[in-house]
């Protein structure tokens, strides 16, 4: 007997490839499917006399069975592009009849998308984009914490430079760890060029360029030994310092270049998109921890290091977290008078950088996204009512053997379309958006983010280009498919036969856009509300008193290069010369200088002693933030004294020394007893060096007398509370760095100009930096809630345009809908009044179903605002009432105008319509 297992493998493919024959080529034409249909039927034929075949034969069958196979696989992608093609066309020629439509439609979504572009490109600017540093993942900003932290201490300390010391030599995790110190102090005059300019310059450990993964251009980085002191003077400056003072001039490289009247050999200079750090101001010049004040490398209580550490390959933060908790232990235990309680914390780079802002960006995010649905919901309601004009057609094509699905992808390749054309014109409104993002400031200057994101990182590049196009089609796909899936199921007699649709279909239609209307309105709700608690928090912000009156007040940065100036009676002849002059301008209230300015970014606190208080370790010293200012500072901010006297001309260097307090310091150190009389010390001014060892305190030698109590200024930022502050008169410790404040009618060009024509006829080479009107800072102060409550109100406003169209829209092609109902209810004797409730109640149910689910949603989602809020509360009555009673008022209108309309239809011409 023949072995059948042959023929049974023979047979088993060739049934494989007649069923796979009949499934492929479903959608070809019609013509090609007769084809293939005949084919199979032959094959089919041949299949029953398959025993009786020889074995040429069945191999015939079987190749050419394969080969028909393998034509269908190819046939049928050229004819889905045919298809493709044949769609793409038609949907071109019906949005083309219906501009209003299209354009009504596009709008819509270029709205939605727009706003969506434009903040994904802040996201991905300053969340998304790699930081302009090598391996920028792997590193870490390390700050020393205040584990005993007391109400108004920082809880984040800049290192002391033994403890940097130490932890550079114990950490094993790291692979290398740098520092560097930048702050008002650290900034120079800089002449030669047709007027002086003040240079901001960083004391920076050799290795931290090498921590940053960057070289200089042109010429070194510094060397390890240039960290010791004694070393030569050497720097390395930016390289827009060296296009803008030196033209480029390549020969400067190895020679001497003066800073502050004294000469340094320029070594390198930085590549141009260099800039580290950027806080106070950014840093065009580089000098090594040679130039580090040799008090601050011994002192372990003046902490002003920043530190970096980079981490080793395969090292994460939680291991650098626990190593330096260990390090942070022992050096408590060698000397625990100044390090008791202190740890040791590493935080990302990019934490550190844009973590309080992150918060803020997501929920912007989001409500964006929450617009761009609102968009969807108000286009897809438009698709169902133009389906209604579209039945006979779409019944005609049924009728003629279109399949439900191919009509489906017809309308479903309009809906692409129309996302596609919104999301370039959403792509213009983003760019427009974008330069708009571009000059708000969206970050206060602060000590604790030594590099800001550059505005010009928020670009449309390709990651955003790429955002934009993935979300059209999303949004495609989001308003398209229902309306879709709707107008692909008509009642194919009743609409071959009338004008109307079916009840059944106009019902479920008439569902659909009610339960969209509803959407709409939700989102809007919660968008306003989200909108109204930022708006009153900011505003709230805004109430808040600063102890001081900013209009009029022009300020502006002084600092003396210590070279010229080496002694405190320069200095201060200097100031006294520079407030002569000022004073004598017409129109100047008042002139005086302080240090440092509030509202600045800039604050430190320091330990004081208290006269007959106990002798505490140095951790547990009360402590307070210095200020210096001469006599006229209080008169030039409109600061008010609450008791005592204020600074005079007689309070200098021969006088006994004294200081004014501010009111919270009156309360937390003689909460029974007026300050007025008492005495307390700086430890800084108490302070003995050595060249080689810490420093001693002579408190009896410190002491001043406090002979005035000014009001509190919120120094460190409206939502902030008052610190500790101890003001001393210039005269009596005159400061190098000063801000000029000067109140006066005068408009701040014309006094700026003055301003730098009184300093250069007293000093032609020194410069007048960062001239700013005190206004302008405090409003610098607030940028963040300003970004977020501007950008939150302009979407919500966006949302409520979109849902008042929404509503608008749909009851419009309701009435014209029901054009003969309006016309036989008027014939009937019905009154329009009755006509105009009936119209109006009616569309005014999803609205009010979207006001409830609304404020469900908004009670819910409001608690992720907690953080960016200020004395306001997520669930506040006011603002969730009024947004309601606005949305019913929006609402009304747009149900109004169309019941309106349908009141005045002529009854004679409604009965003749078909």
């Amino acid at each position: 007997m023949a072995d059948s297992r042959p023929i049974t493998r023979f047979r088993f493919w060739l049934r494989l490839i007649r069923v796979i024959g009949v499934i492929v080529p479903r959608g070809l034409r019609a013509d090609w499917r007769q084809e293939w249909e005949a084919e199979l039927q032959y094959r089919e034929m041949l299949l029953a006399e398959w025993d009786k075949l020889d074995w040429r034969n069945k191999i015939d069958l079987l190749w050419h069975s394969l080969g028909a196979f393998v034509d269908a696989l190819w046939l049928q992608p050229k004819r889905m592009e045919d298809e493709m093609i044949q769609d793409l066309r038609y949907s071109l020629r019906m949005l083309r009849q219906r501009p209003g439509f299209t354009l009504a439609a596009v709008m819509a979504l270029a709205m939605g998308i727009g706003a969506n572009t434009a903040i994904f490109s802040v996201v991905n600017g300053v969340l998304l984009r790699p930081l302009p540093f090598s391996d920028p993942d792997r590193l870490m900003i390390v700050w020393q914490t205040n584990n005993q932290a007391r109400p108004g201490d920082f809880l984040e300390l800049p290192f002391a430079y033994p403890n940097y010391d130490e932890l550079r030599r114990q950490s094993q995790v790291c692979e290398e760890i740098g520092a560097w110190n930048s702050d008002i102090t650290t900034r120079f005059a800089l002449t030669g060029g047709t007027q002086p300019e003040q240079v901001q310059y960083a004391v920076v450990s050799a290795n931290l360029f090498s921590v940053l993964g960057v070289k200089p251009s042109l010429g070194r980085p510094f060397l390890p030994e240039e960290d010791q002191l004694g070393s030569p003077r050497v720097a390395i400056i930016s390289y827009g310092l060296w296009q803008r003072h030196w033209a480029g001039d390549q020969k400067i490289l190895g020679q001497p270049i003066t800073f502050n009247g004294q000469s340094y050999t320029l070594v390198g200079i930085m590549p141009p998109s260099f800039v580290f750090p950027r806080f106070p101001r950014d840093a065009e010049v580089w000098l090594p921890f040679s130039n580090l004040a040799q008090a601050r490398r011994f002192s372990p209580g003046t902490r002003s290091l920043n530190v970096m550490a980079k981490l080793k390959a395969g090292a994460t933060p939680t291991h650098a977290q626990a190593e330096m908790e260990t390090i942070a232990r022992r050096i408590e235990q060698q000397d625990p008078q100044f390090n008791r309680g202190l740890g040791i914390r590493p935080i990302p780079l990019r934490r550190q950088l844009t973590g309080h802002l992150r918060h803020g960006l997501f929920v912007l995010l989001g409500v964006v996204g929450f617009v761009l649905l609102i968009a969807c919901a108000n286009v897809a309601n438009l698709l169902l009512a133009r389906a209604s004009t579209r039945h006979q057609e779409i019944a005609v094509r049924l009728a003629l053997g279109a399949t439900r699905l191919r009509l489906v992808r017809q309308l479903l390749t309009e809906s692409t379309i129309l996302a596609l054309t919104g999301g370039i014109v959403g792509l213009l409104l983003a760019k427009w958006g974008i330069g708009l993002l571009s000059i708000i400031p969206y970050n206060a200057a602060s000590y604790y983010i030594p590099y800001n994101i550059p505005h010009d990182q928020i670009t449309l590049d390709g990651q955003v280009l790429g955002f934009t196009f993935a979300l059209s089609l999303l949004a495609g796909m989001i308003f398209g498919l229902a309306p879709a899936f709707q107008s692909s199921r008509p009642d194919i007699n009743t609409a071959l036969k009338s004008v109307g649709w079916s009840s059944g279909s106009g019902s479920r239609r008439q569902r659909t856009r009610n339960l969209l209307v509803a959407a709409e309105v939700a989102l809007s709700l919660m968008l306003l509300v989200g909108a109204g608690l930022m708006i009153k928090s900011f505003i709230r912000l805004q109430e808040i008193d600063p102890g001081f009156e900013p209009e009029n007040v022009l300020t502006a940065e002084i600092n003396l290069p210590g070279r010229k100036y080496s002694d405190g009676q320069k200095i201060a002849a200097f100031h006294d010369q520079l407030l002569e002059r000022l004073a004598a301008i017409p129109g100047v209230e008042a002139a005086g200088l302080v240090s440092p300015l509030p509202m600045s970014g800039t604050n430190g606190s320091t330990a004081i002693f208290i006269d007959g208080a106990p002798d505490l370790e140095p951790r547990d010293r009360p402590r307070a933030h210095p200020r210096t200012i001469t006599p006229a500072y209080f008169q030039a901010m409109g600061m008010r004294m609450v008791e005592g006297r204020t600074f005079t001309e007689r309070d200098d260097a021969q006088a006994p020394r004294v200081a004014i307090i501010n009111e919270t310091m009156a309360r937390r150190y003689w909460p029974a007893q007026s300050a007025i009389g008492q005495r307390a010390a700086f430890d800084f001014e108490t302070m003995k060096f050595f060249p080689d060892r810490p420093p001693l305190f002579d408190r009896a030698g410190g002491m001043r007398e406090i002979v005035g109590i000014v009001r509190d200024v919120k120094h460190d930022g409206l939502e902030i509370e008052p610190r500790p502050e101890m003001y001393i008169p210039n005269r009596q410790r005159p400061e190098p760095g000063m801000n000029l404040v000067i109140r006066s009618e005068i408009d701040s060009v014309t006094l700026a100009a003055a301003v730098r024509g009184a300093v250069s006829a007293i000093d032609p080479d020194q410069p007048v930096a960062n001239v700013k009107l005190m206004s302008q800072m405090l409003a610098d102060s607030v940028a963040k809630p300003r970004f977020n409550s501007f950008l939150l109100t302009i979407f919500a406003a966006v949302a409520l345009i979109l849902s008042a169209t929404g509503v608008y829209g749909v009851m419009s092609y309701t009435v014209a809908a029901r054009t003969r109902e309006m016309g036989i209810r008027l014939a009937l004797g019905a009154q329009a009044v009755k006509v105009l409730k009936l119209v109006i109640f009616q569309g005014m149910k999803p609205v009010i179903a979207g006001i409830v689910f609304g404020l469900a949603g908004a009670y819910a989602l409001t608690r992720v605002m907690a953080t960016l809020l200020f004395e306001v509360s997520t669930t506040d009555s006011t603002i969730f009432a009024s947004v309601a009673v606005l949305l019913v008022l929006v609402a009304l209108l747009a149900c109004y105008l169309p019941a309106r309309r349908a009141t005045k239809v002529d009854p004679v011409m409604a009965l003749k319509e078909e």
